[in-house]
């Protein structure tokens, strides 16, 4: 009996012996601990195509892209066939820098810039300058969406500089967000107040996280017969403008570009039509 104990006693504590062990090592749920989850920074994304001249082509030189100011630094280069790909850029607005070689080119400066955005850019380059052809904002992260069809409902409208206003367009919520929304009418910027019940507008945006509804990246006000704003029903507006490399005036020239591109054009100085003589 005592032999039966002993082996009893022995088997007990080299169990709980065990369990001390397993406990000690992280195996029992009690010492279990999750580290807090980084947060996924939400950051931009650049798709750029590029139209590089036959001049620069023979210097040899590849195109080298820079976002100024970053840390870590973010830089990418020009593929053979034009096109580049930037990730990880701020929100709020950044400015891209091109080189080539060691010698600078010129800047793209973007404003405006939301959480998770895709910009997607054509860009053309010339003596000393890049001037922006086409530009088209959109969501990433979730899904992209388009919407067409006439404003249902005002929700809500606000004017202030940090208030949203709301829509109903074709049947979805509709978020307009300062410093996110591009509100135009062909080449012309227009505001909240502008979309009102019974117009026929055109938008592109995300969906919200955990939401069905749309958080506008552009709201263009149509022409209700064509579908279309001031432009073709086939294609983006085109507009003929006066550029102006900034930083050196004295080599305006007049160029065709989208009208997503306007905007852009005409904060750093451009002017609608052609060149004076």
């Amino acid at each position: 009996m005592q032999f039966t104990s002993f082996h009893r006693v022995l088997g007990a504590t080299t169990a709980a012996l065990g369990m001390m062990f397993f406990t000690g090592c992280g195996g029992g749920s009690s010492s279990t601990s999750s580290a807090p989850e980084t947060p996924v920074a939400k950051t931009a994304v650049v798709i750029g195509q590029v139209t590089i001249p036959a001049a620069m082509k023979a210097a040899g030189d590849p195109i080298e892209v820079r976002v100024v100011g970053a840390d870590p630094p973010i830089s990418t280069m020009v593929s053979t066939d034009g096109s580049f790909t930037l990730r990880g850029l701020p929100e709020g607005g950044f400015t891209l820098a091109f080189f080539q070689g060691t010698t600078p080119v010129g800047s793209l400066t973007f404003t405006q810039v939301a959480a998770n955005q895709q910009i997607t850019i054509t860009v053309r380059l010339v003596e000393n300058d890049v001037v922006l052809v086409d530009e088209d904002r959109r969501g990433i992260g979730h899904a992209g969406i388009e919407l067409e069809g006439l404003v249902e409902n005002v929700i809500g409208l606000n004017v202030g500089p940090t208030s949203e206003s709301t829509f109903v367009i074709a049947g979805r919520t509709v978020i307009a967000r300062p410093g996110v929304t591009a509100i135009r009418e062909g080449i012309t910027a227009k505001t909240v107040q502008d979309v009102t019940v019974g117009k026929q507008v055109h938008v592109k945006g995300t969906t919200l996280e955990g939401s069905t509804s749309v958080l506008a990246y552009e709201i263009k006000l149509q022409n209700p017969t064509t579908g279309t704003g001031t432009g073709t029903p086939t294609g983006e507006t085109q507009v003929t403008i006066c550029h102006i490399p900034p930083g050196n005036p004295s080599k305006r020239n007049t160029i065709t570009v989208g009208a997503s591109a306007w905007p852009a054009h005409q904060a750093h100085g451009d002017t609608e039509g052609a060149c004076p003589p």
